[in-house]
């Protein structure tokens, strides 16, 4: 159906009428409307087109806008709706209004760009969306953004990108100089989360347990396995990389996402088990130019290759789908050495190239020598002079190992002490390396003989230690993106300073004797009874009865015929968490602040335990930002209640805010140390989870739900306390219905744990 100029539809009479004396604008907007008007959608969407025509003209953004607008309009392809071309319209007049007509002009120079790779309405509606939202935050990065979105979008799908405007915006914290680095790239962190994008956690995580699982079953190899850190957006893509026994991964491949990236990873596990048995021999670099190098390497890949499928002809069908390289006349360096690698694997590929089939010859006449890796040093040299030969030139700065299972082969190599000038005369085209460090919690224990850690759980990654105050990071959740940000919150550690007013904790005798008593004969200990003892209770009738023969039988034999019950282990850990923000100075009808109130049931349970002759600690937080989300320790679960830890406690001040989210999960950490039967982490606050970079009110008290979540799952129990007479609307929902526990009046605080203590003993 034809539509008509505009004076025959209402919306564009307005525009017309509107753009009389705008000559050359009027002009731009009857051509763009008669091409859209040739379209199947023209009568639904021509009306909502005019609009935003409209709008954009009266927004004074500057012809040149509108301009850019309906030159955009006049060339929209064919196979994407006008819905699609008026949801820019309305995302550029948003971003005019919230920072300047120069972005918003950028934002059209910039969109016709990356079109191609968007390819549903639903994906074009998340990039404008997320433009939105940091034009609306963050006006000044929005700049910095749209120079690299062709690179950004060709790095991660829209919806990783989504992921990562928003996280930066978290990140910042609303500091403009912070986001004007993460979103210039200048954050570590801001490339971090670019990589790692996804649904619930990178790729590597999520299929890290099936890959070790693989190493293992393939190869009886059980290597460590690290996530390449993200320095910087990669110009190339990543590849796996071997290096001191270490399998590093990258945490997504763009590009292979679901089944795809499953297979993906599973297939560089089992060539990197195929390095890690057959490439027994280094090879030295002496003066190897960079497309010898190269050559060799892909000779070796394909060598470990063939005796894999010589015992495992299986592995054929994971590694052959990656090899998808065709025969072309354009004969370039890189383009042969990919129709080799398919070549040297793939029996039934057929490629008539000359230096190809030489290729194929010499590595099957060394077939009887397959064994030894100087076979490869021999044939890819050879190969390597032919290529020189052909003239054909060889980028080694944006060479990439192909296909995408194989490694960067840098393990192969051996550098020797190379000079400055050899080291450049031999460059590699690879990223460099970055392998994050992860410390295991039990002292040194090799990683081999380590559980693997499960996809999405909480733990902590160590990191350098600055004045002896940051020691560890953690996760974040966010429910609104539905994904838990790697390394998101920083946890500072110290000792409780100590005060001189620590008299006033002292417990008076009655007190004492009465918290004592009360837990002193509850017990989830087991007794244990030990046999054939020289003293005992009573008598062993199964001792007693050998012994008796021994004697008749005249044999010397100890009189071991006792029977001895003994305590069982120190089989309860409770770690008492205080809530020391600054809501807890506020004081009650009678004077006493809620922190008061905290220190005397500290107190009084830590008596109580230390009577049962359970471990327990005291342990207290707050926070300011998810980069400083302070820890205090009070006591630790070897010390006494004596007169330094009353002295800790005595000296605790309200200060910032409640990141509680981070400190469960650091509690936690000592907890699962703890040899114990049962773990219990009891959590006193007086108000709901919130900090100064986190304006919804909601997204900390989800990830605390998580945190807690995430500990339960892991065998400890968890108990929060809510003190005062707030509403506490999100405790139930962090802690669960039967763990969240109201104290409106703090003074009966002490009583109820002790409660709660003796519930959990028995």
């Amino acid at each position: 159906m034809q539509i008509s100029p505009f004076d025959h539809i209402g919306s564009g009479g307005r525009l017309e009428e509107r753009l009389r004396g705008h000559d050359v604008v009027l002009a731009a907007a009857r051509a763009a409307q008669k091409r859209l008007g040739e379209r199947s959608d023209a009568v639904s969407q021509l009306p909502p087109w005019n609009d935003v025509t409209l709008d954009l003209f009266e927004a004074n953004l500057g012809e040149a806008v509108v301009l850019s607008f309906l030159r955009l309009s006049g060339q929209w392809p064919t196979r994407r709706p006008i819905a699609d071309v008026v949801a820019i319209g309305r995302a550029v007049h948003r971003i005019g209004q919230l920072a300047g007509s120069r972005v918003a002009y950028a934002t059209l120079a910039e969109l016709p760009k990356v079109l191609m790779g968007i390819a549903t309405t639903d994906e074009l509606r998340t990039v404008l969306t997320a433009l939105g939202q940091l034009a609306e935050e963050g006006p000044e990065s929005l700049g910095l953004v749209l120079g690299r979105l062709e690179r950004l979008l060709g790095h991660a799908t829209p919806a990783g990108f989504s992921v990562w405007v928003s996280g930066g915006l978290r990140a910042a914290g609303g500091n403009a100089t912070s986001r004007r680095a993460f979103f210039g790239l200048n954050d570590a962190l801001s490339m971090r989360l670019l990589d790692g994008h996804g649904g619930a956690g990178d790729d590597f995580t999520r299929l890290e347990k099936r890959i070790g699982a693989t190493m293992l079953a393939l190869w009886n190899k059980k290597p460590r396995l690290r996530k390449l850190a993200a320095a910087a957006m990669p110009t190339i893509p990543r590849r796996a990389s071997l290096a001191g026994g270490l399998l590093g991964l990258p945490g997504t491949c763009p590009g292979f996402e679901g089944k795809r990236a499953e297979r993906l990873y599973l297939a560089a596990a089992a060539h990197a088990g195929a390095h890690l048995v057959h490439s027994n021999q280094r090879f030295p670099i002496g003066r190897l130019k960079p497309l010898q190098i190269a050559l060799i390497s892909l000779i070796e890949d394909a060598r470990i290759e063939a005796l894999a499928l010589r015992d495992m002809p299986g592995l054929r069908q994971l590694w052959l789908p990656f090899h998808t390289a065709t025969p072309s006349p354009q004969a370039t360096a890189a383009g042969l050495m990919v129709r080799l690698a398919r070549a040297l694997v793939d029996p039934d590929y057929e490629d008539h190239d000359a230096w190809i089939e030489k290729g194929r010859t010499l590595f099957a006449a060394a077939c009887d020598r397959r064994t030894d890796p100087l076979t490869s040093r021999e044939i890819g040299g050879l190969l390597g002079n032919d290529i020189g030969q052909m003239r054909l030139q060889f980028n080694a700065k944006s060479y990439v190992v192909e296909p995408t299972y194989r490694d960067d082969n840098l393990a192969l190599w051996d550098f020797g002490d190379q000079s400055d000038g050899q080291a450049q005369e031999i460059e590699l085209p690879v990223d460099s390396v970055r392998i994050e460090r992860r410390h295991d919690d039990e002292g040194d224990r090799p990683d081999d003989k380590a559980p693997p850690e499960e996809s999405g759980r909480a733990r902590a990654r160590a990191i350098a230690v600055l004045d002896g105050l940051p020691v560890a990071s953690y996760p974040e959740w966010d429910y609104a993106a539905r994904i838990e940000r790697p390394d998101w919150t920083t946890v500072l550690e110290a000792d409780a300073a100590i005060s001189p007013r620590a008299g006033d904790l002292l417990l008076d005798e009655v007190t004492t004797r009465r918290a004592s008593t009360v837990t002193r004969d509850a017990s989830i200990g087991r007794r244990q009874r030990y046999k054939g003892q020289y003293d005992g209770d009573t008598l062993d009738l199964d001792a007693s009865i050998a012994f008796a023969i021994e004697r008749r039988a005249g044999h010397f034999a100890e009189p071991r015929v006792y029977l001895r019950d003994a305590p069982g282990p120190r089989d309860l850990a409770l770690l008492l968490l205080l809530d020391l923000s600054q809501s807890t100075a506020d004081r009650d009808r009678s004077g006493r602040t809620i922190l008061d109130v905290e220190r005397k049931a500290a107190a009084i349970i830590a008596t109580a335990a230390e009577a049962a002759a359970d471990a327990i600690a005291v342990h207290g937080f707050n926070s300011d930002g998810r980069d400083n989300v302070r820890y205090l320790r009070i006591k630790s679960f070897e010390e006494d209640i004596d007169a330094v830890v009353h002295a800790r406690l005595a000296g605790l001040q309200s200060s910032h805010s409640t990141r509680l989210g981070a400190a469960l999960r650091h509690a936690g950490s000592y907890l699962s140390k703890r040899r114990a039967f049962r773990k219990v982490l009891l959590v006193l606050t007086d108000g709901e989870p919130s900090d100064i970079d986190v304006p919804d009110p909601r997204y900390l008290a989800e990830d605390a739900r998580r945190a807690a979540h995430q500990l339960i799952r892991n065998g400890i129990d968890i108990f929060g306390f809510g003190l005062g007479q707030g509403p506490f609307s999100q405790l139930d929902r962090i802690f669960g219905q039967r763990r969240a526990l109201r104290v409106p009046r703090i003074d009966v605080l002490p009583q109820r744990l002790v409660q709660l203590y003796t519930e959990l003993k028995k």
